[in-house]
C-alpha cells in the first residue's frame, strides 16, 4: 500500500537499484542499435552548482527517451581535469607548485587529489539521476587521454597540419608566463583616453601611449566617410618619427574615440588580427618583465613609461586632450596583471585552408535550434589565422616533441612510446637532418582544447581499439553550451575531420545557461552559486530536472524557485493519483472500454504523438509540456469522472486507469525519472509492464486504430459539459458531490450520459433547450437543484 512520498528516502534507494540492476551499462555485444553521446567533461574545480545540474539534464532526457526505445546508449561521462582550474584547486589544497614537484609527480598528485571530487561529482550525478554509465568514466588528463591527444599531434605532423612558428603569445608580465585565453578574466579600470595629434592632422584616440614605439600601421573603416580617405596614405608617429601606413577594416568602430585606431605590436587581440591578417612588421616595445625595449624609455615599466610619453606628447604639443574613462582589460586570473604580448615559438594546426570543408560539414550536421547554425559559420568564416596550440604552463597534456640540439630539428615521439614527457625521456635515433644524438625536450604543453576536441575519440578508443571506435564512432549527438559552439565544437569538427574524414556525430544540441534568478551566471566571483546538493535536498532531484525541462534550446534560463515548486506539485500530484489508483483497483484487467474510457485513450495517444515527435527533434521542453498538460487534463477530469466507475468496482475504468496512467509516466520518465520509477516498481510492474525498470520498458507505440474520432468528440463535449457543472456547483456554493435533480441538455450524449449523471450526481438527464449556453459547445443546458 502506497503510503507518504519521503523523495530523499526514494531517490537514494532507486538510485541503488538502478546501479545494481546496471541498467545504463553499454554492451558492446549488443545487436540493438548504437545512439551515442558526446557529453561535455566538466571542470575539476571542486563546485557543482545548480547551474551545472541544468546543464546536464539536458542530455540525460535524451539518452532516457532513447533507451525507451530500443536503443543500446553509449553514455559516457568524463571529467576535466586538464586545465587551469584543476591545477590551482591542485596547488591550493597540497601547497605545492606544479613547476617544483616536477610534471610526472604533479600529475601523480592530480590524480589523488581529484579522485575525492571525483567521487563526490559522482555521488551527485547519480543523485540526480543522470543515466550516465559510470563503468565509462575518464578524466582529461587520463593516460587515455593522453595518448589519444599525443597520438592526434603526431599524425597530424605527419600530415604536415602541424607546424611550429614563432607567433604573439598573451603573457603575464608578473608571473612570467604565457597564459590561455581561458585564464583571462575582464577587469574595469580607470583610465585616460589621450587625443594625440599624428602627422597630417591624423587624431588617433588611446588608451595606451606607451605603445607608439610599436606602432606599425594605423586603421579606418572603409565604410566611413570622413575617415576612408586616409587608407593607402602614410602618416608619422609622434616622439618616435616612424612613417606607418593607413588600412581600411571594418573591425573599426567609427563611433568610438575619433574613428582612427594605431595597430601595435601588441596592444590587445585586434593588434594581432590585423598584425596577422595583413602580413604588419613587428616591433616589440615590452619585454617578458613588462619592461619597455625601445627608445629613451627602455629598461622603465609600462605604466612608468606611459607617464613619461604622456608628458613628453605633452611638451611636443601632440596631445589635443584628455578623457577619463571606465574601460574593461584582460588580466591574468591569478594575479589580476594586465595582459601582454610577447613573441615565443608555437606549434600550430593548419586549417584555413580548409575553411570551405569546415563550412560544409556544418551543413551536413543537424543543429538543434538550427540557428546556432550561424556561430559556427561566422566563426569559420571569421577565422584568420591557424590554430595555436602551445601554452607555456607546466601542467597539462605534454608536446611529444624534442629538438636536435645541433640544428633545431623537431624530433617527434614514436608511436609505441605513448604517453610519453619529453623532459623524462629521449627519443629513439638519431636527427634525421644532422645525425646528432643531443636533444634539447619541448617543455610546453598542448592548449586544454587540443585535448578536449577528441573526445568522440577518446571514447571511442580511437588509439587502441578500432574495432570499439568503429561501434559507437560516429557519435549520435553532442550536447553542449551556446558558449562554446566557435571552440569545442568547431574544434571538434576539425580535429575529428583531419582524423576520420567525416563529422564526429549527426546531431549537436545547442542548450542555454541555468542563470542566478537576477539572470547573472553562476560564478564564485559573483557569489551566486546555488550549490548542487542543496538543490537537490531541499527540493528533490525530479523538481530541479522539471525545471531544467522548461528551458528552450539555445536560450538562457534563470533559476526561479517557483518553477522548482510546479516540479514539487507535480510530483505530489503524480503520488496522490498513484494513491488513489492503488487503493481502489485490484487490478488492470479490464472488461469492453466505455465511450469515455476510449476517449481517454484516445487523448493519451496524441498527447503521445506528439511528445514523440518533439522528442525525435530533441525539443524536449515541448515533450514535457505535453506531457504535464495531459497529466493535468487526466487527472482534473477523467480521474474525477470516473471515480464513481472505480468505488463500483468497474474493471473497465480500472483498466484504462491503469493503461493511461502507466503512459502518462512513461512521458514524464526521461523527466523525472525517480517518483515515476517508484510508482512503476509499486503499481505497475509485473501487472502491466514486465521490464524490471520503467526506464528500460518500451517507449508506448501510437496507434491510430484507438484514436477513435467519434469517441474524441463525443467526449470532448461530455468534458465541457461536468467543466461546466461543477463550476456551477462551486458558484452555488455546493459540494462537487451535492446531488442534483436534474440537467435539461440541448444534446443527446448517448453512452456518455451515464458517466455524466454519475460523476455529477445528477438523478436524471432531460433532452430539451437549455437557459444557459456552454462554450466552446453550442450546448444548452439547464440545471435543476
Amino acid at each position: 500500500m502506497l503510503d507518504k512520498y519521503d523523495y530523499e528516502e526514494a531517490e537514494k534507494r532507486i538510485a541503488e537499484l538502478w546501479k545494481k540492476e546496471k541498467i545504463y551499462d553499454f554492451d558492446e555485444k549488443s545487436s540493438k542499435k548504437v545512439y551515442s553521446i558526446d557529453t561535455p567533461p566538466p571542470t575539476i574545480s571542486g563546485d557543482l552548482h545548480t547551474g551545472h545540474l541544468y546543464s546536464y539534464s539536458h542530455p540525460d532526457f535524451i539518452a532516457r527517451y532513447k533507451r525507451m526505445n530500443g536503443y543500446n546508449v553509449f553514455y559516457p561521462f568524463g571529467l576535466d581535469d586538464n586545465g587551469l582550474a584543476t591545477e590551482l584547486l591542485v596547488e591550493k589544497e597540497n601547497n605545492v607548485t606544479a613547476e617544483y614537484v616536477g610534471r610526472e609527480k604533479f600529475i601523480e598528485l592530480v590524480h589523488k587529489t581529484v579522485k575525492k571530487y571525483e567521487e563526490k561529482y559522482q555521488q551527485i550525478w547519480t543523485s540526480y539521476g543522470l543515466s550516465i554509465d559510470w563503468s565509462l568514466l575518464y578524466t582529461t588528463i587520463g593516460e587515455d587521454a593522453r595518448k589519444a591527444s599525443q597520438l592526434s599531434f603526431i599524425d597530424l605532423y605527419n600530415a604536415e597540419r602541424v607546424y611550429r612558428k614563432e607567433t604573439p603569445t598573451l603573457w603575464c608580465p608578473k608571473d612570467k608566463t604565457a597564459v590561455s585565453q581561458m585564464e583571462l578574466e575582464d577587469k574595469e579600470e580607470k583610465s585616460t583616453f589621450y587625443y594625440i595629434r599624428f602627422s597630417d592632422n591624423v587624431l588617433i584616440a588611446t588608451t595606451r601611449p606607451e605603445l607608439l614605439s610599436a606602432c606599425v600601421a594605423i586603421f579606418v573603416n572603409p565604410n566611413d566617410g570622413k575617415n576612408s580617405k586616409l587608407i593607402g596614405k602614410k602618416v608619422r608617429v609622434p616622439l618616435f618619427e616612424n612613417e606607418v601606413k593607413v588600412y581600411g577594416d571594418v573591425k573599426v568602430e567609427p563611433s568610438k574615440g575619433t574613428g582612427v585606431v594605431m595597430c601595435c605590436t601588441f596592444g590587445d587581440q585586434t593588434d594581432l588580427d590585423w598584425y596577422m591578417a595583413y602580413g604588419l612588421d613587428l616591433k616589440i616595445a615590452i619585454d617578458e618583465e613588462g619592461r619597455m625595449l625601445l627608445g629613451k624609455y627602455k629598461g622603465m615599466k609600462a605604466r612608468e613609461a606611459r607617464k613619461a610619453i604622456v608628458d613628453d606628447l605633452r611638451k611636443g604639443g601632440y596631445i589635443e586632450k584628455e578623457q577619463e574613462i571606465t574601460h574593461s582589460v584582460n588580466v591574468h586570473e591569478r594575479c589580476k596583471t594586465e595582459i601582454e604580448f610577447v613573441m615565443k615559438k608555437q606549434w600550430y594546426i593548419r586549417y584555413l585552408d580548409l575553411k570551405g570543408k569546415l563550412l560544409e560539414l556544418g551543413n551536413q550536421l543537424k543543429w538543434h535550434p538550427e540557428h546556432m547554425h550561424q556561430r559556427y559559420n561566422n566563426w569559420v568564416e571569421g577565422s584568420q589565422w591557424d590554430w595555436n596550440i602551445s601554452r607555456q604552463r607546466f601542467y597539462g597534456v605534454p608536446l611529444p616533441v624534442w629538438y636536435c640540439k645541433k640544428c633545431d630539428e623537431p624530433i617527434v615521439a614514436d608511436k609505441s612510446m605513448l604517453p610519453v614527457n619529453p623532459l623524462s625521456t629521449t627519443p629513439k635515433g638519431t636527427c634525421k637532418k644532422c645525425g646528432s644524438k643531443e636533444f634539447v625536450p619541448e617543455s610546453d604543453v598542448m592548449d586544454t582544447w587540443a585535448t578536449s576536441s577528441l573526445t568522440p575519440l577518446i571514447n571511442g578508443r580511437w588509439a587502441t581499439d578500432k574495432k570499439y571506435m568503429n561501434t559507437v564512432y560516429p557519435m549520435s549527438l553532442r550536447p553542449q553550451a551556446h558558449d562554446i559552439v566557435h571552440r569545442w565544437l568547431f574544434t571538434t569538427v576539425l580535429k575529428c575531420y583531419l582524423h576520420t574524414k567525416e563529422l564526429p556525430w549527426s546531431d549537436a544540441m545547442i542548450s542555454g545557461f541555468g542563470l542566478d534568478p537576477q539572470g547573472r551566471k553562476m560564478s564564485k566571483s559573483l557569489g551566486n552559486i546555488v550549490a548542487a546538493e542543496d538543490s537537490i535536498q531541499k527540493y528533490s532531484a525530479d523538481a530541479v530536472r522539471y525545471w531544467a525541462a522548461n528551458s528552450v534550446l539555445g536560450e538562457d534560463t534563470t533559476f526561479q524557485e517557483k518553477d522548482i515548486k510546479s516540479g514539487q506539485r507535480v510530483a505530489n500530484k503524480m503520488w496522490n493519483v498513484a494513491k488513489f489508483i492503488d487503493q481502489n483497483c485490484k487490478d488492470f484487467k479490464g472488461s469492453q472500454p466505455k465511450e469515455i474510457d476510449k476517449w481517454i485513450t484516445a487523448r493519451s495517444l496524441l498527447a503521445l504523438k506528439e511528445a514523440t515527435e518533439y522528442f525525435e527533434n530533441y525539443n524536449y521542453a515541448g515533450a514535457k509540456r505535453v506531457a504535464e498538460e495531459f497529466f493535468w487534463f487526466f487527472s482534473d477530469n477523467y480521474l474525477e469522472f470516473v471515480k464513481y466507475r472505480v468505488y463500483g468496482k468497474d474493471t473497465s475504468a480500472n483498466a484504462t486507469l491503469g493503461y493511461v496512467f502507466l503512459l502518462t509516466l512513461k512521458l514524464f520518465a526521461p523527466f523525472m525519472p525517480f517518483i515515476t520509477e517508484e510508482i512503476y516498481q509499486n503499481l505497475f510492474k509485473n501487472q502491466l509492464d514486465k521490464a524490471m525498470s520503467i526506464h528500460t520498458s518500451a517507449w508506448p507505440t501510437f496507434d491510430k486504430k484507438w484514436v477513435d474520432e467519434s469517441s474524441l468528440k463525443n467526449g470532448d463535449a461530455a468534458q465541457k459539459v461536468i467543466e461546466y457543472i461543477r463550476q456551477w456547483k462551486h458558484n452555488n456554493k455546493m459540494a462537487l458531490n451535492a446531488e442534483l435533480q436534474e440537467l435539461v441538455i440541448s444534446e443527446d450524449l448517448g453512452d456518455l450520459e451515464a458517466d455524466v449523471l454519475g460523476a455529477m450526481n445528477i438523478k436524471k438527464i432531460t433532452k430539451g433547450a437549455g437557459k444557459e449556453k456552454i462554450p466552446e459547445t453550442g450546448i444548452s443546458v439547464e440545471i435543476r437543484k
